[in-house]
């Protein structure tokens, strides 16, 4: 009996030292797995507002004000749709307006280089005169750093449908730069040239204009 009873209470002792041993692998719970940050939420709209100035040939005295509003809306894909709407104020308080739909696609990025183009439909209203006419757009934009771009490239054709009643016809070449204020907010400033649509392709206009934009 007292045999049986030292060989119990040895196991009894074995047992819980096992269990001591074995105590700190089954107490600690399995680590919680990283949380995942949530991407940024992308901006699909937005909406800019312009002021410029046309100088005449070589950045003279101003001819005019120059206005703008545009929106654009992302679907995705690089591609987009919007509007603008373009007034302009002459010395003389004359004052001529464009109204514009437009649509658009960019290229990917590729090494900081983003190529993108847009066709636009509109109306030009100068009294006694208003007509539909067309526009192709062209830019070639270069991140220099994070929040700055260069806006390398600006090209506009527009041209009145019916262009030998209306003799409407225009080409603007230009250039600039974008910051970002923040992720929401930038401001750009762009010069650009006109020119008429000659054999000659002469120049007929120099201006400036800056900007603000808000995405949303």
């Amino acid at each position: 009996m007292k045999t049986l009873i030292t060989t119990t209470m040895a196991l009894l002792a074995l047992t819980v030292a096992a269990s001591a041993t074995d105590l700190p692998s089954k107490a600690k719970a399995p680590a919680a797995p990283a949380p995942v940050a949530a991407p940024a939420p992308t901006s699909n709209d937005s909406l800019t507002i312009t002021y410029g100035q046309d100088l005449g040939n070589n950045f003279g005295a101003k001819a005019d004000d120059t206005y703008g509003v545009s929106y654009k809306h992302n679907l995705g894909g690089g591609f987009s749709v919007g509007g603008a709407v373009g007034p302009t104020q002459y010395l003389n308080n004359t004052i001529k307006m464009t109204v514009e739909a437009q649509a658009g696609y960019a290229l990917p990025s590729m090494a900081g280089v983003t190529l993108s183009g847009k066709v636009g439909v509109g109306e030009r209203f100068l009294a006694p005169t208003n007509y539909p006419y067309y526009a192709l757009y062209g830019n070639a934009d270069y991140t220099i750093m994070p929040g700055l771009t260069l806006n390398a490239v600006q090209y506009r054709y527009r041209s009145a449908v019916d262009s030998n009643t209306y003799g409407w016809q225009s080409h603007r070449l230009g250039t600039g730069v974008t910051y970002d204020i923040t992720s929401n907010y930038s401001v750009s400033a762009t010069v650009y040239r006109s020119f008429d649509t000659s054999s000659n392709f002469n120049a007929t206009g120099d201006a400036f204009a800056v900007g603000l934009t808000a995405k949303f």
